[in-house]
C-alpha cells in the first residue's frame, strides 16, 4: 500500500511540474517624472512609478491545438495621492491551430490588434509610459476596443485571428454591441493595414495605415475617420541617433493640430531612458511631457 501511495505521489508530482513548465511571467517596471499643463489635483508635476506582470499560460492538446490564458497584475503609485495597490485583470483564454485562433475574454479588438501599421492603436509613441495622451493615434484610442489592465472586465469579447504569413486578419465583437474588422499585411519594408467599428452604436469608425521600415530610420501616415463626423491625421518619423532613436509626428486631432516629441535610449537589459512631450491645440491648448526609465522581463 506504501508503495502504491509513494508512485501515485510521484505522479500527481510529476504531472504538476510538467504543466508548471508552460506558465511563464513576464511583464514591465518603470519610474519617472511626469508632467501635464492641465494639472495632477494641486500640481502640474508629479512622480510615478509601475510594476506589471503578465501571467501567461500555454498548454500543447491534441490535434494540433494549443490552449492559453492570460492575466495581469498591476501596482502603481503616484506622488499626487493615488495609489494603487495589486490589482488583477480580467482574464482572457484563447484556443489556436493552424494560424486561426479564438480568444474570449478581456482583450484588445480587432483595430489594435491587425487594423493599423504601426504602434498601439496606431500611436502611442511618446514617453516611458508608451504615450500619456497618445495624440499621434488620430482619435483611434478613443473608439476601438480595447483591454482593461486593471480591475475586472465589464466588456468581454470574442476575437477571431487568421495570420498567414506576414497577414493578419481579425475580427471582433463586444457584449455592448460594438464589432470590428481589421487587416494589416507586411511586404517587405513596407508594412500596410486597414480597420473598421460600428463603434456599438451606428457611430462608426475607419482607418487606414501604412509605414516603411529603412532600419535605422522609418516612416509613417495614419488617417482615421472618427465618428463620421471628422479625419484625424498622424504623420510620424524616425531615425537613429546618438546610439538612440528619436520619434517624432505631427497631425491633426478634431480639427486641432497636435505634435510630439521623444528620444529613447537602450541601456542594455531591456531598458530604456526615454523623454518626451506631446502638445494639442485644441480647446485652450495642453502639453503633456515625461521622462523615466522602462524595463521589460
Amino acid at each position: 500500500m506504501n508503495k502504491i501511495l509513494l508512485a501515485s505521489t510521484a505522479l500527481v508530482l510529476s504531472a504538476g511540474l510538467a504543466h508548471a513548465q508552460a506558465v511563464t511571467i513576464t511583464g514591465e517596471g518603470r519610474m519617472g517624472i511626469q508632467y501635464d499643463e492641465a494639472g495632477f489635483g494641486t500640481s502640474e508635476w508629479r512622480q510615478e512609478n509601475r510594476l506589471t506582470l503578465n501571467f501567461n499560460v500555454s498548454v500543447e492538446a491534441d490535434h494540433g491545438l494549443t490552449f492559453g490564458a492570460w492575466s495581469r497584475a498591476r501596482m502603481q503609485v503616484l506622488s499626487d495621492g493615488t495609489a494603487g495597490a495589486g490589482l488583477f485583470s480580467g482574464s482572457r483564454v484563447w484556443v489556436e491551430s493552424n494560424g486561426l485562433k479564438l480568444t474570449f475574454g478581456n482583450q484588445d479588438g480587432a483595430i489594435r490588434g491587425a487594423g493599423v501599421a504601426m504602434g498601439y492603436a496606431g500611436g502611442c509613441g511618446v514617453g516611458y509610459e508608451g504615450g500619456y495622451l497618445c495624440l499621434d493615434a488620430a482619435g483611434l484610442l478613443g473608439v476601438s476596443q480595447g483591454q482593461n489592465s486593471t480591475g475586472s472586465d465589464d466588456e468581454p469579447m470574442v476575437r477571431i485571428d487568421y495570420t498567414m504569413g506576414s497577414t493578419r486578419v481579425a475580427l471582433s465583437h463586444a457584449r455592448d454591441g460594438a464589432t470590428e474588422f481589421g487587416i494589416r499585411s507586411t511586404f517587405d519594408a513596407f508594412t500596410v493595414a486597414a480597420g473598421y467599428t460600428n463603434g456599438g452604436a451606428g457611430a462608426s469608425s475607419y482607418t487606414i495605415s501604412g509605414r516603411y521600415n529603412g532600419g535605422s530610420w522609418g516612416a509613417a501616415l495614419l488617417l482615421a475617420r472618427i465618428g463620421g463626423a471628422t479625419t484625424n491625421w498622424s504623420l510620424q518619423g524616425n531615425v537613429a541617433l546618438g546610439g538612440g532613436n528619436v520619434y517624432g509626428f505631427v497631425g491633426e486631432v478634431s480639427n486641432a493640430t497636435v505634435y510630439g516629441l521623444n528620444y529613447g535610449y537602450g541601456l542594455g537589459g531591456g531598458a530604456t531612458v526615454m523623454a518626451g512631450v506631446e502638445h494639442t491645440e485644441l480647446g485652450a491648448g495642453r502639453t503633456t511631457a515625461s521622462v523615466g526609465v522602462a524595463f521589460t522581463f
